[in-house]
């Protein structure tokens, strides 16, 4: 029994990595791999026994992550093996891939409802291309274990699962993606000589269709960088193979492939996530030079070579460096000033990344409004971050340990998840509705000012609108932010109270008289007022949503009836004056240390007219 060649690279493309090893920047890439093989020798293979007593221990998938690190550990091994054999690397290799070969099931036991799911994908995408890199090294009997492994626990698993109607076929989520892209490109390995791994390849690639409708043009991902790097990786390695193997280049070719590794970067300011809802992660990925190679992107070739190798090397990571030897050109050109836009916005998921200057921004904003009813998504509308000097001092409070619970319908009542513990309003007390569908409202950038609004549509109650204006004044000759100002307004139908909420790590030091103070963090400081024409009292709280985890609360709250705005300033110079708040019918004018802006009234919201910097 056969199985198609070359689904990632052929053997003799890996060994032709050698040549690249001594050119910048793949001899830091390449030291890196030899430093995460050398540590994986020393620790042992990843076996059932291991993550089933995780599981029995209340480790909430625990055969999903063992899954992927053998998948790591296996594939760069092969490729360091390849480029300087290392017949050590070539064992262990063999040894990963047996003991996960001898699974039971490749399914998750968290998800045993499901007959597939993504460990099932991660399981089966290891399998077949080690099989590749492996095949004149394993007897024939081996060979065919692996292959009745990857029949039995990943393609007839897959089939079941599509035939009970599995959700996560017809889903807009990071499942669709990874679930269907790595078992359809088990499905085109075996393909050839058998007729059910060729029709889980055609079912892989119908079902990919609903993740693109879900993309979009613009190419966000309302699920966040985190879960969109873990789409991505499994979707560019299926494209990949799809194109080597049946000169297909449908996915590539598909609506948002091209602008869409451009998300990640607008939300990771300094290499940190300033990403929103559940795993805000950066996904530094070497799969994703597979973008570059299609798209020639500059900005991601920038990106993924500054951020992607500069922390600690690990065992239980999955195959970044390696990947990357393979994937990155030779001759990629990467942007020495990425060519990022100062204000981005994401319209379809109603995401957007405000930065006074790229690629290091001093001062940095991200704005999520949006669907609240999202895969992943908290009820976070018009939520803000931001970051000063590569430091998050307001910031999301991110989510719990994934566990039963968490992923259960009571996943509303954790802490992280809620209104409150979010950079928003809250009225009365309320959550936001799970049914509010944002937007961002307007969106300018001049050579002194950023500005974008924000709207909340229902998210604060049916008699309530709720619409953020978010300005960063940055000095004209430096490019360097100066400030942020955020003007809220608010229009109740009834009387009720409102809390403007910010929330951070660092140190809050609050004059509760003058609404005034500083939030000091490790490396930052922000100085800080808060106003408004309703009589407003400033306090502060902490919340600890789990052991070790303080969460520092800034509140300014009111009583609403009717029009009520709220003004809030972060700068970083000591603020001197108080803030000037005048409003007739028409307008509303805003002075604070030398910044004057005039927002002129328009018939839903403000608009900004007119901002001067002295």
């Amino acid at each position: 029994m056969m199985m198609r060649r070359g689904i990632l690279a052929t053997r003799d493309e890996l060994r032709s990595l050698r040549a690249k090893t001594t050119r910048k920047p793949f001899d830091a890439i390449y030291s890196r791999l030899q430093k995460r093989c050398a540590l994986i020798l020393e620790s042992s293979p990843v076996t059932e026994q291991q993550w089933r007593a995780i599981w029995e221990q209340g480790g909430w998938g625990a055969a999903l992550r063992a899954a992927r690190i053998a998948q790591g550990r296996i594939w760069d091994l092969l490729i360091a093996h390849h480029i300087d054999t290392n017949r050590a690397y070539r064992d262990r290799a063999i040894e990963e891939l047996k003991d996960l070969t001898r699974w039971k099931s490749w399914t998750d036991p968290s998800h045993n409802h499901l007959p597939a799911d993504v460990c099932t994908a991660e399981a089966a995408a290891a399998a077949v291309v080690a099989l590749d890199w492996l095949w004149e090294d394993l007897s024939e009997a081996d060979r065919l274990r692996v292959l009745q492994a990857v029949r039995s626990k990943a393609i007839e698993p897959y089939h079941k699962a599509i035939q009970k109607k599995a959700w996560w076929y017809t889903s807009c989520n990071n499942w669709n993606a990874v679930v269907n892209a790595g078992c359809g490109l088990a499905g085109l390995a075996l393909g050839d000589e058998e007729p059910r791994a060729e029709e889980a390849f055609l079912l892989a690639r119908r079902g990919l269709n609903q993740f693109f409708a879900a993309l979009g043009r613009e190419g966000g991902w309302d699920e966040g960088i985190g879960y969109w790097g873990y789409a991505m990786r499994y979707l560019v390695l299926f494209a990949q193979a799809c194109s080597r193997l049946a000169d297909d280049q449908r996915i590539f070719h598909a609506r948002g492939m091209d602008a869409t590794g451009l998300f990640a970067v607008y939300f990771s300011p300094c290499g940190q996530a300033v990403s929103f809802g559940d795993n805000a992660t950066v996904p530094l990925f070497g799969a994703l030079y597979l973008l570059v190679k299609q798209f020639g992107q500059r900005d991601l070739t920038w990106w993924l070579d500054t951020y992607s190798f500069h922390h600690d090397v690990s065992t239980t990571d999955l195959a970044a460096a390696g990947l990357a030897l393979l994937f990155r050109p030779a001759d990629a050109d990467a942007a020495r000033r990425p060519n990022l836009a100062p204000v981005k916005v994401f319209h379809q998921i109603g995401w957007a990344a405000v930065a006074d200057t790229w690629p290091r921004p001093s001062l940095y904003v991200a704005a999520k409004t949006g669907d609240l009813a999202a895969n992943h998504s908290h009820r976070d509308m018009n939520s803000i971050q931001l970051q000063v000097d590569g430091e998050i001092l307001l910031a999301d409070p991110g989510s719990p340990k994934y566990t039963r619970e968490y992923s259960s319908k009571s996943r509303g009542e954790f802490y992280e998840v809620q209104a409150r513990a979010h950079n928003t309003i809250i009225v009365a007390d309320r959550d936001h509705e799970l049914d509010a569908q944002g937007r961002i409202l307007e969106a300018q950038s001049a050579q002194n000012y950023r500005w974008i609004a924000c709207g909340a549509d229902n998210a604060c109650g049916e008699n309530v609108q709720f619409v953020r204006h978010v300005v960063m004044i940055v000095e004209a000759k430096s490019s360097q932010g100066r400030m942020v100002i955020v003007l809220d307004e608010l229009n109740s139908g009834v009387p009720e109270t409102a809390q403007v909420l910010w929330h951070t790590g660092g140190a809050i030091k609050l004059n509760e008289r003058k609404k005034t103070g500083t939030i000091t963090g490790q490396r930052s400081t922000l100085n800080f007022a808060l106003s408004s024409h309703s009589k407003a009292k400033a306090t502060t709280g902490t919340h600890e949503p789990s052991p070790g985890r303080v969460d520092n609360i800034l509140k300014l709250s009111a009583g609403v009836l009717g029009p009520t705005i709220f003004v809030s300033v972060f700068s970083r110079e000591p603020i001197r004056r108080k803030i000037e708040l005048k409003e007739t019918s028409s307008s509303t004018d805003i002075k604070v240390d030398g910044v004057h802006l005039v927002f002129k009234a328009r018939k839903h919201n403000l608009v900004l007219d007119k901002v001067e910097v002295k």
